[in-house]
């Protein structure tokens, strides 16, 4: 706007005499209606200076970005007010979620407009967009800046890639059943991924799953249980954490226990209320369990054994639980389910039941085919196996 035109131009004079009233609002108006964009965006500027809210200062800075037109120097100086103003914003609130990283790559946009460089890069760099906060530093003849961004995209890159291999390796090892490597491969995403909670969540899932303590359940549809066990002693009651809970009535709930001792399996009484028998005689002290028998849990449960090549097999024979089977045997031996009704063997190793075929050759592992090499059992695990449908617990 000309000097003459300035002159005779009402709005202007009256934008004039209102900043020099130190009313901006009104100033602002008038400028703008005079066409003075200058004088427009110095008054929104100052709007944004007395604003009472952030939010109302980011208004005002933005009415500032409108009025400065196709100006490089309004445009400078709005914008590097603008883009400091969500840049602020953003840190104050957190930056968690995509919005935020749009917003703060909006900042950053206009920090670049306004020549703020420096800021410009660290608020890329706060979201790890560290290849643009390169950019911006090169922007602005920020060589060591430049130099240490691209440093860390380099290491983010990197870290990108190991994620991207561990999770890739996470789910082969899943679904080929090698699952404290799956494990491990977690534990390294964890320590990769840039945002892990995804990772730490399955992590926690899969440990919850995993079977360490040398018991597996073999839950048939339609079938009696099966329980496989590896481990030095093996009790027998009504509680759940028993390794063979029982639940037929006079059965206590630690109601005895079975010793894998150097002469074999030895069964005592846990001092039960109703006590344990064997051949129908009172058990005392500790007694083997050899070739075949028979012993019972109160007057209602009754247990058939046998011994096979070092394995126990333990069969419910009456009470609420007929059917369920044990088969018990040292870490590290086969434990085949055959005389259980079930073609499937199992070994531990580390408290960790591994599965093989057994005698079957048509097994279904999680909807995949199980080939020759063992799969580590997990809770949750299915099978079909001879026509039989098969959880694991």
């Amino acid at each position: 706007m000309t000097f003459f035109r300035k002159m005779f131009s009402a709005d202007y004079r009256a934008a004039v005499a209102a900043e020099a009233a130190g009313n901006v609002d009104l100033a602002a108006e008038r400028y703008a209606l005079a066409g003075e964009h200058a004088g427009a965006v110095r008054m929104h500027l100052a709007r944004a200076a007395r604003a009472p809210t952030r939010n109302a200062e980011i208004g005002a800075l933005r009415d500032a970005m409108r009025w400065a037109g196709d100006d490089p120097e309004l445009q400078k100086r709005a914008a590097a007010a603008l883009g400091k103003a969500l840049w602020d914003a953003v840190k104050a609130e957190g930056i968690a979620t995509e919005r935020d990283r749009a917003k703060v790559r909006e900042a950053a946009e206009l920090l670049v407009t306004g020549d703020d460089h420096t800021l410009a890069g660290e608020a890329l760099e706060a979201i790890g967009d560290h290849l643009a906060a390169a950019n911006a530093y090169s922007q602005g003849g920020l060589v060591e800046k430049m130099e240490q961004a691209l440093a860390k995209d380099d290491a983010s890159n990197y870290k990108a890639r190991e994620e991207a291999d561990a999770h890739a390796g996470y789910e082969t090892a899943m679904r080929v059943g090698r699952r404290d490597e799956a494990r491990g491969e977690l534990v390294r995403a964890v320590g990769t991924a840039a945002r892990a909670g995804e990772y730490r969540r399955l992590l926690d899932q899969l440990d919850t799953a995993l079977i360490t303590a040398g018991k597996v359940e073999i839950k048939r549809r339609g079938k009696p249980l099966i329980v496989a066990c590896a481990a030095e002693k093996l009790v027998l009651g009504r509680d759940p954490l028993c390794d063979l809970t029982l639940r037929a009535g006079g059965v206590s709930r630690q109601h005895a226990e079975i010793e894998r001792a150097p002469e074999g399996f030895l069964l005592r009484d846990l001092d039960s209320r109703n006590g344990t028998t064997v051949s129908g005689m009172p058990l005392a002290g500790r007694v083997p369990l050899a070739g075949k028998g028979k012993f019972g849990l109160g007057d209602e449960c009754s247990l058939d054994f046998e011994l096979i090549d070092g394995v126990l097999v333990l069969r419910c024979a009456g009470g609420l639980d007929r059917g369920v089977t044990l088969i018990a045997g040292d870490e590290g031996l086969k434990l085949d389910l055959t005389p259980v009704g079930c073609g499937l063997d199992i070994i531990f190793k580390s408290g960790r039941p591994l599965l093989g075929r057994g005698t079957l050759t048509d097994v279904k592992f999680n909807d995949e085919p199980l080939g020759d090499v063992r799969v580590q059992l997990i809770r949750g695990d299915r099978l079909i196996a001879a026509g039989d449908e098969i959880d694991i617990g």
